[in-house]
């Protein structure tokens, strides 16, 4: 959908220079911010496997027109202690000593999993409507996918296959972010997207899931401050560049609490957001700052940047305020080799 973003081209284009510089030479087949499986603390191995394994088990129960029989799912979810698992895995703690195993564990536990422990829950309490059982499917699909990104060896063979060359286009992003519903334990809001590309965005599936780490970053953090429940994301390509880019623009509005702690915290550099260790809540409750970080870190790979520190300082990721939104941008090198 075009002409929903709340801010004009102009102001889209001056975000930041169009013509950012391509420097990695090897195609993208594995993210900074992953580790081995044996790297993760031993109490957390047995932890990670087991989520892996039951979201492969709730994935292969949807047919290929990605139904399934809800009283079978609600089943399943019992008697695999769905519950208790979500309590192991809330019960992990981020590690501030190695940022690497700290990025891993919030996206292992972030990303696309949050929303969809809400979905399991309409099913539990026989609430799912159809168009839930569709974002349960591709809540399920995203974070088996960001969960080989951040451990590649939880799999070998499904990790093997996300390296083979096979092209991903932006409607894999519009069918589960245009027009949704997206529900956190922290926020609700509606995602409305204004795409003007849609052609293929990465030629590897590992690669498109380091991008949805990306945006599932950004859109959880929008939609967990998002003052009027509505989150807006803009797509536009880079065509005039050396190596052409898309420029994701994700933005929300802010009530003037969240405004004030962020002048007073960055003043007028909020790109600096992207530096992780920096968290707002009204309620007063604690976060790591992982998640802006991550994106950095992130972006930077995909252009072959020594780190998240590049990649802020170029202007490949950032942040500012404009009148009542909080906007943030990154960047995304198209189908590179």
């Amino acid at each position: 959908m075009t002409g929903a973003f709340p801010l004009s081209d102009e102001t889209i284009k001056a975000l930041a220079p169009c013509d950012l510089p391509f420097l990695r030479h090897d195609p993208f087949v594995r993210s900074v911010s992953s580790i081995s499986i044996t790297a993760l603390p031993e109490n957390v191995q047995p932890v990670v496997r087991r989520l892996y394994d039951t979201l492969l088990a709730i994935f292969s129960r949807f047919d290929q027109m990605r139904r399934v029989k809800l009283d079978e799912l609600r089943q399943f979810l019992h008697e695999t202690g769905w519950h208790d698992l979500m309590h192991e895995l809330r019960g992990i703690s981020l590690s501030r000593h190695d940022p690497v195993l700290g990025q891993v564990i919030h996206d292992i536990r972030g990303g696309s999993l949050q929303a969809l422990a809400l979905q399991l829950q309409l099913i539990e309490f026989e609430q799912a409507q159809p168009v839930d059982v569709e974002r349960i499917y591709l809540l399920v699909r995203d974070h088996l996918k960001i969960m080989r990104n951040c451990v590649p060896d939880l799999d070998p063979v499904r990790t093997a296959r996300d390296i083979e060359l096979r092209t991903h286009g932006v409607d894999l992003l519009l069918e589960k972010w245009q027009q949704a519903d997206y529900r956190l334990p922290d926020g609700t809001a509606q995602i409305v997207v204004d795409a003007r590309y849609n052609g293929v965005v990465a030629d590897r599936c590992v690669e498109f899931s380091a991008l949805d780490r990306v945006i599932y970053n950004l859109i959880n953090n929008a939609t967990r401050h998002s003052a009027d429940h509505r989150v807006m994301v803009g797509i536009y390509p880079l065509f005039d560049c050396s190596s052409p880019s898309l420029r994701f623009v994700v933005a929300n509005r802010i009530d003037p609490l969240q405004r004030s702690a962020l002048d007073q915290r960055f003043g007028q550099q909020w790109s600096n957001l992207f530096r992780g260790g920096f968290t707002f809540s009204s309620d007063g409750s604690k976060g790591h700052g992982f998640g802006l970080a991550i994106c950095a870190e992130l972006v930077a790979n995909a252009y072959g940047l020594p780190n998240g520190l590049a990649a802020i300082a170029g202007s490949y990721v950032g942040a500012i305020p404009h009148g009542d939104l909080f906007v943030a941008w990154f960047h995304w090198p198209i189908a590179a080799p």
